[in-house]
């Protein structure tokens, strides 16, 4: 007599993936509201000091260029030690140097250097962060769950961001950029906290494709090693270029170009993150119609869409922000979904690093060429000059993807048509 136990350990399994997701996601808010909320002072503290689209460059420059640097080197250590673990250790260091920026005012230093120093090592923390974390994902959420856990992840963070951005410049206007600073300290605090409680990794932890209600078997179980990872990365990165680049461009269009008060970025903000969250929302309903790698191009093409009419008038881009910001989500939660589904488990440190170090330094390239359009012509160039770039990147990269993908698929169909004609043992 033997007795199957096979259904038990995929509901023990599928739950405690399910306490992680949620777990991750209230870790994700937190952080992502007080991030909003440091990027967006300091950003505006240092076009008042400078008062330049290149000043304002620099400053995510500053945040970028550690992590070009380091996340290579980072993410193949997350792949070697206890993730977990790191992840924790990042939170805290970024909380010890996110309270030191308004240390450093208060005491009187100068408000760029500080800011350029304090987001330079915050960015140092974020490079080992951002493996850690993406790793932490692969191996505690079932591989059948991770498109789901992508979208109510781009929720919780994007409502995080939505509610900080939005309160941003008024509270900038009304208490002053200090307190914003120092409730970013405490997020990483916040933080570390949800992320410890997440719990050792339990031994033998499943990562096969197997959920109550994830993607279908053609999406979630294709072979890792066949995939074209590379590929798939430099679809998912055309989107941090397009986040990085658009950060500086409309900090520079708001207070420079229209001359408006910084209450117009948080009311842009505001609606870019109802736009993000309403796009995520509709993203398991989109994905189970429409293929994974038509839906990432397809959010990047109608992002970059809307984009060419955002430079208009502070009015038009209200409008158009949303819609834009729909198109991105489905876009970026279905090229992440992508590049995590083929990523082998214990190499995801590594493929999220090397793409997060790709990514950034595109953004990098793109925010110091873009800018220097915008201060010698007009920042509009600068908003079509981005649309061009992301729009061959997207393009290109799914002309180049149709292939492999399709062969992904049809291996991942034999694979499953071969288990599902395979007998099943009944329990006795």
């Amino acid at each position: 007599m033997s007795i199957d136990t096979s259904l038990s350990t995929t509901t023990g399994a599928d739950r405690r993936s399910r306490m992680t997701e949620r777990q991750l996601v209230a870790a994700g808010f937190i952080t992502t509201a007080g991030n909003a909320f440091q990027i967006t002072a300091a950003a505006i503290m240092v076009f008042r000091a400078e008062n330049t689209t290149l000043s304002v460059g620099w400053l995510f420059i500053a945040v970028s260029i550690p992590q070009v640097v380091l996340a290579v080197i980072f993410g193949r250590l997350v792949d070697r030690m206890d993730r977990r673990i790191l992840c924790v250790l990042a939170d805290l260091v970024s909380a010890v140097t996110a309270f030191a920026l308004p240390i450093w005012m208060w005491l009187g230093g100068p408000v760029s250097l500080g800011s350029y120093l304090a987001n330079f090592l915050l960015a140092c923390t974020a490079a080992l962060f951002m493996p850690a974390s993406n790793a932490l994902v692969k191996e505690r959420v079932l591989d059948g769950r991770l498109g789901r856990f992508n979208s109510r992840y781009e929720m919780g963070t994007n409502t995080g961001m939505l509610l900080a951005s939005s309160s941003a410049g008024f509270l900038i206007v009304g208490v002053g950029a200090t307190p914003l600073l120092v409730f970013n300290a405490f997020t990483f605090v916040a933080s570390a906290i949800l992320t410890w409680f997440v719990g050792a990794k339990p031994a033998g932890a499943p990562t096969a494709a197997t959920s109550e209600d994830g993607e279908s078997p053609v999406q979630a179980a294709a072979p890792a090693a066949r995939q074209p990872i590379k590929r798939l990365a430099l679809l998912y990165t055309a989107g941090n270029a397009n986040l990085m680049v658009s950060n500086v461009i409309l900090t520079t269009i708001v207070l420079q170009h229209w001359k408006v008060g910084p209450w117009v970025i948080g009311v842009v903000d505001a609606l870019a993150g109802l736009g993000f969250i309403i796009g995520a929302a509709c993203y398991p309903w989109l994905s189970t119609r429409i293929k994974l790698l038509r839906l990432a191009v397809l959010g990047q093409l109608g992002c970059m869409t809307m984009v060419i009419f955002e430079p208009v008038h502070y009015i038009v881009l209200m409008a158009v922000i949303p819609v834009a910001a729909f198109c991105f989500a489905n876009g970026r939660i279905a090229a992440r979904t992508l590049l995590m589904q083929a990523s082998p488990v214990e190499q995801v440190g590594r493929i999220f690093g090397g793409a997060q170090a790709f990514g950034l330094a595109l953004g990098v390239a793109a925010t110091v060429g873009l800018s220097a359009v915008a201060d010698a012509f007009s920042v509009p160039w600068a908003f079509w000059g981005l649309v061009v770039l992301v729009d061959v990147i997207a393009v290109g990269t799914y002309l180049s993807l149709v292939k492999p993908m399709a062969a992904v698929e049809r291996k991942a169909e034999v694979v499953a048509e071969e288990q599902e004609a395979q007998p099943v043992a009944v329990a006795v």
